[in-house]
């Protein structure tokens, strides 16, 4: 009985011991798990702060470059200005026509083509400034220039000057295209400014359309055309202005 008394004695003294044993054991392995959990964490966060320092060359390589084109919705409003011009010309030729057929002949038209562009305008583009307005007014007094120039000064001149007119208007938002799809300033003066290729372009379409006019007249359309693209342009860009500084 002794004997087994003792066994039981020391296996129990054996079980605490183990236990205790065991207990620590989980505290080591507690200990060294969050250790390690803490040192992953500053070493995670040492790399990311170095990785913030340091300039990345990805980064640098995926930097955005600055695209002045503009979306087709834009060019769409630019053309609508187009538009408008396009129809005060139409207004003032038909304008013309009834004159000629009434016997009179246009002298004095000046006041007459600034109310078809104030009347026009007002409904397309509501808001277009002043000075715009007036030179819109201004190239289509040279275009009604040209034709009143015309010989013999009756209908059938009238209509083959028009559509010559309406050729220089086509070229016209041709070139607001392209140079409105350019993506840098550069690019887009260069073709605001290569009047030599909007002179063989609209020469081109002249022939095709089977027009012949006199050199000195094609010279001015083309001129017409660049300073028309211009305005329409310099427009687009004023607005933007106005809109970021408010």
């Amino acid at each position: 009985m002794k004997i087994i008394k003792i066994c039981n004695h020391v296996s129990l003294f054996s079980l605490i011991n183990l236990s205790k044993v065991i207990l620590y054991n989980f505290k080591l392995f507690g200990m060294f798990t969050n250790e390690l959990i803490d040192y992953t964490s500053q070493k995670k966060f040492i790399t990311n702060e170095r990785k913030l320092a340091e300039p990345g060359r990805l980064r640098l390589g995926k930097k955005r470059i600055y695209d002045i084109s503009l979306t087709m919705d834009e060019i769409e409003d630019l053309n609508n200005i187009l538009h408008c011009e396009a129809l005060c010309l139409n207004d003032l030729v038909s304008s013309f026509i009834i004159f000629l057929s009434r016997g009179n002949h246009p002298t004095c038209y000046d006041a007459f083509i600034r109310e078809k562009v104030r009347e026009r305008v007002a409904l397309s583009v509501p808001g277009y400034p002043v000075f715009r307005k007036q030179n819109m007014k201004s190239r289509l007094t040279e275009q009604m220039h040209e034709i009143i120039k015309t010989l013999p000064f009756n209908r059938d001149g009238i209509f083959y000057v028009y559509e010559f007119l309406k050729l220089e208007i086509d070229e016209s938002e041709e070139i607001l295209y392209f140079a409105s799809t350019q993506k840098t300033e550069e690019h887009k003066n260069i073709v605001l400014n290569n009047l030599p290729n909007m002179r063989a372009l609209l020469t081109a379409r002249l022939l095709r359309n089977n027009i012949i006019v006199n050199d000195d007249m094609v010279t001015e359309a083309v001129l017409r055309v660049r300073r028309r693209v211009k305005d329409i342009l310099d427009f687009h860009e004023h607005k933007l202005s106005r809109a970021h500084n408010n």
